[in-house]
């Protein structure tokens, strides 16, 4: 499922079996075992089905490991990469973004549209896992998902041009936060 990879990708960390058996070109990516994956590749209502065509690899700056536009699909961070889990944690982050433009016709300039798409799929992709949270050096026991996914969705918020003043990411994401980290679709439940 991945279109455009250069070979190099498949070097991208010191563990290159684990790294060539989950994105090797000859063995699709890990997007076809990861139930969360699965679940998102065969989502009937979401108005698009991914494939091959929405994903892209390419070399990013130390500040991500993925990212989605509406005019090019989904970016994974070729150099970013730190285990299987990783990219399919991201995988799952960016096809929330494809899902919610095609279900939800999301307005990727309206602040409130960013940030609401932003907590789900910080909230629903294992972005905030509490070991993840751990190796961040962010942890406590109350609430930690709920404090990562705020975190999270308001740093993408901010570094949109139309959301980009002074408090206004931190705002939309209070705003938005209790109704789009409780929308769990298309899953049953955050795992």
């Amino acid at each position: 499922y991945i279109g455009s990879c250069p070979s190099k990708f498949l070097i991208m960390s010191s563990n290159v079996n684990t790294v060539e058996e989950t994105i090797s070109p000859t063995n699709p990516i890990s997007i076809k075992k990861s139930e969360n994956t699965i679940d998102l590749l065969e989502e009937k209502d979401a108005g698009c089905k991914p494939d091959k065509k929405h994903f892209k690899c390419l070399p990013c700056d130390n500040t991500r490991s993925g990212g989605f536009s509406p005019d090019h699909g989904i970016m994974l961070c070729q150099n970013r990469f730190t285990s299987k889990r990783h990219i399919e944690d991201t995988m799952v982050h960016e096809m929330i973004h494809l899902y919610d433009h095609c279900r939800f016709k999301v307005d990727w300039n309206s602040c409130y549209h960013h940030a609401c798409s932003e907590v789900r799929a910080a909230a629903l992709s294992g972005d905030c896992k509490w070991t993840r949270e751990i190796k961040r050096g962010f942890f406590n026991f109350t609430k930690q998902h709920q404090a990562c996914v705020k975190r999270r969705a308001i740093l993408s918020v901010q570094k949109n041009a139309s959301c980009s003043a002074p408090g206004v990411a931190e705002r939309v994401v209070t705003e938005v936060f209790e109704s789009c980290f409780n929308d769990t679709r298309p899953f049953d439940e955050i795992y």
